[in-house]
């Protein structure tokens, strides 16, 4: 079993960074970091499950509940400011949820912005090298987040739909090749994962998700 708190996380110019932590009862090694994308919070079904999996494995779980829309002072994803203080705001919460114990394993999920999140961290965080990365719906049409995805070097699990305007099988294969990783492309899905017209078919989605994360956490 496990019980969840808030830890004390300061970011950009020492602001609180929103979170949940589930800790073990019992003693665990491996830590996992949600990084949720904006507007898509930790909470939703995407990322829910994962989570769910990743401690039913016995994984302690960071949720980095991030929610920048309500912030009138966080300026549009190109601008370099706010790109800083995103960049701070997960380098404090990768640091706070590796200082919990001792971890030899690391799994790091992010969706969308999220993704942006861990490609910053692998780069930036040695402790990370050899994390695993489950990659869902990533902003693919980003070149340097694409030249950050080839360098990642513990295994890669790549997830995004037909039609999510990220998507672009070249630039997908292209980093699945270059990290060694694996892919699931998840037909008529849209950038939420979501298959328009299809609850079932969504809802299975969501199992294809689960059971390619199995397979990950199994290597």
């Amino acid at each position: 079993m496990y019980s969840s708190t808030t830890l004390d996380i300061r970011g950009h110019r020492g602001q609180a960074v929103p979170n949940t932590f589930f800790a073990q009862d019992s003693e665990t090694h491996h830590l996992a970091i949600v990084f949720p994308g904006l507007g898509y919070t930790a909470h939703m079904p995407v990322l829910y499950y994962p989570r769910s999996l990743l401690l039913e494995r016995g994984a302690d779980a960071l949720l980095v509940e991030y929610d920048y829309r309500g912030r009138v002072d966080f300026r549009m994803p190109r601008d370099p400011e706010r790109d800083h203080w995103f960049f701070e705001d997960v380098a404090a919460a990768c640091a706070a949820g590796l200082g919990q114990r001792p971890y030899s394993e690391v799994t790091l999920v992010g969706k969308s912005l999220g993704t942006l999140a861990m490609g910053y961290l692998l780069t930036e965080d040695t402790r990370l090298s050899r994390a695993r990365c489950v990659w869902l719906t990533p902003l693919l049409r980003n070149d340097r987040l694409r030249a950050l995805m080839r360098r990642a070097r513990g295994h890669s699990l790549f997830v995004i739909g037909t039609a999510d305007s990220h998507y672009d099988p070249a630039y997908l294969e292209e980093v699945r090749l270059a990290s060694g990783g694996e892919s699931v492309v998840i037909q008529g899905a849209d950038h939420s994962l979501d298959i328009e017209g299809d609850t079932v078919g969504s809802i299975r989605a969501v199992e294809q998700i689960v059971r390619a994360m199995q397979q990950v956490l199994d290597l």
